[in-house]
């Protein structure tokens, strides 16, 4: 599964449904959020990380 799809599906497990991709950006409430591959290995990771755009503070959300 492609990393923009996890990051689809992350989205919609977590009942939002107000959002939409840029390329490979993730667009939600006009944050544009970078998507990731995570391998921090824990347990109930999904292996996908969204970073706030670098140029909004850089924020991360796992």
């Amino acid at each position: 599964m492609s990393l923009k799809a996890r990051a689809q599906e992350k989205v919609e497990r977590a009942g939002i449904s107000n959002y939409s991709f840029d390329h490979d950006v993730l667009v939600m409430c006009g944050v544009r959020y970078m998507i990731e591959a995570c391998s921090c290995g824990e347990p109930d990771c999904d292996g996908v990380r969204l970073r706030k755009d670098a140029t909004a503070g850089g924020h991360v959300l796992q």
